[in-house]
């Protein structure tokens, strides 16, 4: 999976990823300006082929054809179990569109 982070994602779910087998990860920073809004970043993951990884809940109404993982940055979760929820979640989904999940949500 291809997973776009948001501008405040912290390291560690980055860092995680980006040791994760099967999984490729970048940054908002890395791609587009820092402060892009979230209309440009919905533009590049679905030209690119990447899903979106937030904590922002305004990806949800930002309509179009991306793949979204929404986590509570509140609770905190454990980077290795976000990856191991995104590894089963790429196993589940054939397609990035069809991606809208919460993670960690109650399955982990």
């Amino acid at each position: 999976m291809r997973i776009l982070c948001d501008q405040n994602v912290p390291t560690k779910y980055i860092e995680a990823f980006d040791n994760a087998d099967n999984i490729t990860v970048t940054t908002v920073d890395s791609v587009l300006q820092h402060d892009a809004a979230d209309k440009d970043i919905v533009a590049y993951a679905e030209r690119h082929d990447w899903v979106i990884f937030t904590n922002d809940d305004d990806f949800f109404v930002v309509g179009g054809d991306h793949g979204l993982l929404l986590y509570d940055q509140l609770d905190d979760p454990v980077p290795g179990d976000v990856v191991t929820a995104i590894q089963r979640i790429a196993e589940a989904y054939h397609t990035r569109s069809e991606i809208t999940e919460s993670v960690p949500g109650n399955w982990i």
